[in-house]
């Protein structure tokens, strides 16, 4: 460790290519919120977004279900889904009871391409 003179004392600076002394959780919590707050600000719809975090997270999920948030928001439940799966996978989330698993939503996606190309 170096040290330098600052305000008449003897201080450690630290260099960058010098490791830090302990560990510093909340700078993983910092990186975390800067994420969700990017994610946040870059979305269309933060209402929703907020919506779908507060589902996936389990803060607040009093049973409603994705049809009911998409009704709220004036979107359709496969949008929701999809929030909600980004949000999962942005953040590293597993996902909820609320959600259907991956292979469901595949079958359900191939399903609606089929009925669009058949229309």
């Amino acid at each position: 460790m170096s040290y330098g003179w600052e305000n008449g004392k003897r201080v450690p600076i630290q260099t960058p290519d010098e490791e830090y002394d302990a560990p510093r959780p909340e700078r993983g919590a910092l990186a975390v919120v800067r994420r969700l707050v990017g994610f946040m600000l870059a979305d269309a719809n933060p209402a929703l977004g907020i919506e779908c975090l507060a589902l996936v997270t389990g803060i607040g999920y009093e049973g409603a279900s994705m049809a009911a948030i998409a009704r709220r928001h004036a979107v359709t439940r496969a949008a929701v889904s999809k929030r909600c799966v980004e949000l999962c996978e942005a953040f590293g989330i597993a996902p909820t009871r609320a959600m259907r698993p991956a292979k469901n939503r595949e079958t359900c996606s191939r399903a609606r391409l089929k009925r669009l190309t058949k229309s």
